[in-house]
């Protein structure tokens, strides 16, 4: 028995001719909106779901974050970027509308026939959840800078980004120290992101697979099963960059960032003293004014000292 039925209210409405302008919309366009869907989550949200994977995946180079900082800022210089992410907004949020409405009027049978493909379909539909909450919480600290409970904290490319911070800490990048701390203040966190990541790595592998029979590019058994084993090997390719992501922000240490990294973290992150090893508040505060207060003018301080250029105050 196939896995992926028409949702019970396509069929109520064909039988009894009812049912609200939005439902017998969404009824009458059923096979376009569906393709339409499964085209959406290919172009444009899957491939920047693998490039995005794959910057993240330089986290793993441990060279503190030079490279994933040079990925990020190439990035944040794209011309017309903000619509290149309205285009990419719109895409996840048109799919994930479509996704929510075929989540809860489907039927899965999952406790009748506990075949694969029923249990891919079930898991879709929740996955596809678990990836939606996800990418709000992601999205709100990454591109609209919320705190949120002081766990999903602000991310911001470079100094000039983060508010208040003095001129001379304009350009000190903050990429992978910010990324390493949101997953390094709580296990919580750093486990919501596994899952989170993980939801959208499946879902996004899986739907491939099933897009191909929605446009009709599998037909045949073999053929199937063919594409099944590429997104197999998809699902395991993306797995390993969010993983190499993963343990590269884990393993960062503190400690070894440059004095000019620490003030314009500490600015940043002013409760985050707990993070480093090797300094205490007072020093940190004595590296941070060497660059001028936060709500300072951009130069040191008269009468401050001098600003190091190692961690270690060498």
């Amino acid at each position: 028995m196939s896995a992926i039925t028409r949702p019970t209210n396509v069929q109520d409405a064909e039988a009894t001719g009812s049912g609200n302008p939005i439902t017998r919309f969404l009824d009458e366009h059923y096979f376009v909106l569906r393709r339409l869907h499964s085209l959406s989550g290919v172009f444009p949200v899957g491939l920047f779901v693998i490039a995005h994977l794959f910057t993240n995946a330089q986290m793993a180079w441990g060279d503190g974050g030079e490279t994933f900082q040079h990925e990020v800022d190439f990035i944040h210089s794209i011309p017309a970027l903000v619509f290149i992410e309205i285009a990419l907004w719109s895409a996840i949020a048109f799919h994930a509308g479509l996704g929510i409405w075929y989540t809860v009027s489907g039927k899965s049978n999952v406790k009748d026939y506990g075949y694969g493909g029923n249990w891919r379909y079930t898991l879709q539909r929740w996955s596809g959840i678990v990836a939606l909450v996800f990418i709000f919480f992601h999205i709100a600290t990454l591109r609209w800078r919320w705190d949120i409970l002081g766990w999903f904290t602000p991310f911001y490319g470079r100094g000039y980004e983060a508010p208040g911070m003095p001129a001379a800490l304009a350009d000190v990048p903050l990429s992978m120290p910010l990324t390493a701390y949101a997953l390094q203040v709580s296990p919580i966190v750093a486990l919501f992101y596994i899952l989170g990541a993980l939801a959208v790595v499946f879902h996004w592998s899986n739907g491939l697979w099933t897009a191909a029979i929605s446009w009709g590019l599998t037909i045949s058994e073999k053929g199937m099963k063919r594409w099944g084993y590429a997104c197999v090997g998809l699902f395991v390719a993306l797995t390993v960059f969010f993983g190499a992501a993963i343990v590269g922000a884990m393993a960062f240490d503190f400690d070894d960032m440059p004095a000019e990294q620490i003030a314009a973290f500490s600015a940043t992150v002013p409760d985050s003293d707990w993070i480093f090893d090797d300094f205490d508040r007072p020093q940190i505060e004595a590296i941070l004014d060497g660059y001028g207060t936060v709500d300072g003018v951009g130069e040191p301080e008269v009468g401050a000292p001098a600003p190091h250029h190692s961690a270690r105050g060498t």
